[in-house]
């Protein structure tokens, strides 16, 4: 059986890559021809060369207008052939023109995040929103939901379009075995740079909504108490400028560091090398939905992970996590405060449980259970 993942944008700007190179290589495993359908970019050949195998048939498009876009990815499904595609997002870039196809494929569309749900999204923005979520139950022949938080909605959005009886699947992120045993090239140079402290480590986008500033205002309180710590900010964004003047206002120049885009190939020394992650979250619909990919990429390397009491850290750490109340900073400082002094274990987790072998492995048996007709004969799952 064939699949081929239908993706959208460069990866250092938009994320919809993150399944479609995880599960390939699990999925070649079991028994699976995977093909990809991605952007023609620096970044994307990159991470493809990096995490895919050579078996892994990659087709690349040249960005263009949205209408290009759907077209060139339709002629691109008629050369390929697959018996399933899975949509990383969908959106009216997104997809194909499904009456142009030559034959009928499983059609399925991801959800890692609610877009209506994001208060950015106002006016008609936020309607077109909810028209392509509306849209994708009527277009799709299943869904895989990357939250619990979304499986609900969608089984909800379903019945009121009276699909009740579309297949849905929890299929969160996880963690690729090729980006946490790859070299770690940086790892002593790091370890010396920043040796006698507390290292904590933040990757993501750098926006007050995404807890930007929970994180430099805890720093800010805990300077005084611990002066060894230092917070490392990998990743970009819209508030970055402003997030430096407060660390130069506040004197906090010397533990936070902003690093900007870090290389994959470098990502394993950093993990390595810290103390802690931080992943803030906010009790909102925003943050119920969307799946916190990064915390799925910390869990092997076996840390303390500061993050919030809802959606799939919940589901996750459970009783065990170490959580903060995003909306106040004190919460964070008294974390932090308890790591530098040594009283904080990492919360035990089943690690076999978060790796995209093992959501390969479920999806194939949901997909063999849902699409009998095109049933991968597959012994071992």
């Amino acid at each position: 059986m064939k699949i081929c993942f239908i993706t959208l944008g460069d990866i250092k700007s938009i994320a919809t890559m993150k399944r479609a190179i995880g599960m390939a290589n699990p999925l070649l495993s079991i028994g699976w021809e995977v093909a990809i359908i991605a952007q023609d970019s620096d970044e994307n050949r990159k991470r493809i060369a990096m995490e895919c195998s050579d078996a892994v048939q990659v087709h690349y498009y040249p960005e263009g207008t949205a209408t290009a876009e759907v077209r060139i990815k339709t002629a691109l499904v008629n050369e390929i052939g697959p018996d399933y595609i899975v949509f990383c997002s969908f959106s009216f870039r997104n997809r194909i023109l499904k009456n142009k196809l030559k034959h009928k494929p499983v059609i399925l569309i991801e959800h890692s995040e609610l877009p209506s749900g994001i208060p950015d999204n106002k006016g008609l923005r936020k309607y077109a929103m909810l028209a392509l979520e509306q849209w994708s139950v009527l277009y799709a022949d299943g869904l895989l939901c990357a939250s619990q938080y979304l499986c609900k909605t969608y089984t909800k959005k379903a019945a009121q379009l009276f699909r009740k009886q579309l297949p849905i699947l929890y299929s969160p992120y996880a963690f690729n075995n090729d980006v946490v045993e790859s070299p770690r090239v940086r790892y002593q140079e790091l370890k010396e740079m920043y040796a006698g402290k507390t290292l904590l480590l933040y990757m993501g986008t750098l926006t007050r909504n995404y807890g930007l500033f929970s994180m430099l205002q805890a720093m800010e309180i805990i300077c005084g108490e611990r002066p060894d710590t230092t917070l490392l900010l990998l990743g970009r964004g819209r508030h970055q400028e402003e997030a430096s003047a407060f660390v130069k206002e506040k004197g906090l120049s010397s533990q936070v560091q902003f690093l900007g885009y870090t290389p994959e190939e470098e990502l394993s020394s950093y993990f390595a090398a810290a103390d802690a992650f931080i992943s803030p979250l906010n009790d909102t619909v925003q943050d119920w939905a969307r799946c916190p990919s990064k915390i799925y990429m910390y869990i092997p390397f076996n840390k303390p992970v500061f993050t919030g009491n809802i959606g799939e850290p919940a589901e996750i750490f459970g009783r065990d996590g170490h959580y903060f109340d995003n909306q106040a900073p004190a919460s964070l400082a008294a974390l932090i405060s308890r790591l530098a002094s040594g009283e904080l274990k990492p919360a035990p987790v089943d690690k076999a449980a978060h790796s995209w072998e093992k959501r390969a492995i479920d999806f194939t048996a949901w997909a063999n259970t849902h699409y009998a007709s095109k049933a991968l004969p597959i012994a071992n799952l």
